[in-house]
């Protein structure tokens, strides 16, 4: 089964998006986690282990279609940081 959660974001400028994870969470199978932006600009990235979030940030590159600002883990909506 595979188990989605998202973590909001909002830039300087007030435009929010969002950081979606996807990850493997069935007992007994390869675990993976898979991330993709919402609302934002960036790529997407997929490891076959746990992420650390410097190294989603560097993959994905976050950035502001409104304004053009990358965003960083400080952009976090401070209830889930």
């Amino acid at each position: 089964m595979t188990m989605r959660t998202k973590y909001p974001m909002t830039c300087s400028c007030g435009h929010k998006g969002a950081i979606k994870m996807s990850e493997n969470d069935q007992p007994f199978s390869k675990m993976y986690e898979s991330y993709s932006l919402e609302n934002l600009n960036g790529g997407s990235y997929r490891v076959d282990d746990f992420a650390k979030w410097p190294g989603v940030f560097e993959a994905l590159k976050p950035t502001c279609p409104k304004c053009g600002t990358r965003l960083t883990p400080q952009n976090f909506d401070q209830k889930n940081a």
